[in-house]
Formats: structure tokens, C-alpha cells, sequence
């Protein structure tokens, strides 16, 4: 199944331009280094390559739907014929991923409704920018949520995507997340809620 998914998103991803040739996919590198080093911090500061951010587009990119629900329920139908209707600026992306990788951090160490705060609170400032379509206030999402799957190895690329697929390899499973580093991760987030509060 995530082998059909990633022949997908390749696919998606070439025809968007987001990727280049047959040059192979880079998942995200915090989840790899989880993996590989179960002491690593998963708070991730460096700025993600424009490889990585990339892929991930390509992930949200795949990942909408053929219609979403209207607040009275009523289903409307998305024409993702033109990607430009909701592909962001690279480093719009760039930024909404780094963040969607602190509320993964949240997510591998535990702390399910920081993870949900936070992921509101991203979501609202972008809002509050009034610079994004519908369609592109979908994407934005899909960006986070896609984000914490390649973090969490529930969706993999690259080599990660040729290992066992029976679950085995989610860096959820793999990773350890000690106290001291629970209450790391706690306080990254909760600051960055309150940068995102402050921004609006």
C-alpha cells in the first residue's frame, strides 16, 4: 500500500515539477535520523532542503480529495486539473512544514492535544493572513498532516520506502522519547504557540 502511494506521489510530484529526472526521493530527514539514532532530539531547527520540502508538497499535492463537505454538508467537488490553484511558494511551505515537524516532535513523544493546539494554531494564522484561496487553505493542511506522516513513517519515500511494510519500521515504534526530552519537546511547542498567537 505505501509503495502504490509513493509510485503515486512520484508521479505527482514529477508532473508538478517538484522533483526532477529519476533523482531518487528524500524523505524527511528527522524521521531517518530517529530511526537510525533512537538518542536524537526530534525538535528539528535546521531549515528543511528544498528536496525534502518538495516531496512533501508533492505528498499534499496527492493527497486531496475529490471533494470536501461545506459547513452544512453539502459536498463540493475540487478540480485539481491546475495545481496552481493550490500549490503555495516554496518557502511558505518550507515554513508551514518546520512547523508541522514541531507537532510531529509532539506527536512521537506523546502529547496528543499539544499536537492538536498547536496544529490549530498554525492553521488560524495562516487564516489570519488572508493571503490563501480555499484551495490553498487546503493544501496548507494537507502540507502539516503529510509532514507528520513522513516524520512518524506512516507514509515513506526513498529507501525507507523499499524496507518492511508491515508497520515494523514507523519511527513511532522506534523512537524512545525520555522525560527530559518529552518536556523538551513540550516547551518548543507551547513557545511557538505563543509565537503564533502573538503574530495575529
Amino acid at each position: 500500500m505505501k509503495r502504490k502511494l509513493l509510485s503515486l506521489v512520484c508521479a505527482c510530484a514529477l508532473g508538478l515539477g517538484l522533483v526532477s529526472g529519476t533523482a531518487p526521493l528524500v524523505a524527511a530527514q528527522t524521521a531517518a535520523d530517529a530511526k537510525a539514532d533512537p538518542a536524537k532530539k526530534p525538535v528539528e531547527k535546521k531549515k528543511p532542503s528544498d528536496r525534502t520540502v518538495r516531496v512533501i508538497m508533492g505528498y499534499a499535492f496527492a493527497a486531496i480529495p475529490e471533494s470536501v463537505p461545506k459547513s452544512n454538508g453539502e459536498m463540493v467537488k475540487l478540480d485539481r486539473s491546475d495545481p496552481n490553484k493550490f500549490i503555495v511558494p516554496i518557502e511558505d511551505a518550507r515554513r508551514i512544514i518546520r512547523r508541522a515537524s514541531l507537532s510531529a516532535s509532539a506527536d512521537l513523544c506523546g502529547l496528543k492535544d499539544l499536537e492538536r493546539q498547536h496544529f490549530g494554531n498554525i492553521m488560524k494564522n495562516e487564516k489570519t493572513t488572508k493571503k490563501w484561496t480555499p484551495n490553498q487553505f487546503i493544501y496548507i493542511g494537507l502540507l502539516h498532516t503529510t509532514t507528520g506522516l513522513v516524520m512518524t513513517g506512516n507514509v515513506q519515500a526513498g529507501d525507507d520506502a523499499e524496507k518492511k511494510e508491515d508497520g515494523s519500521q514507523d519511527a513511532r515504534k522506534d523512537y524512545i522519547c525520555s522525560p527530559q526530552e518529552r518536556e523538551r519537546v513540550k516547551a518548543a511547542v507551547e513557545a511557538d504557540i505563543k509565537a503564533l498567537a502573538s503574530a495575529q
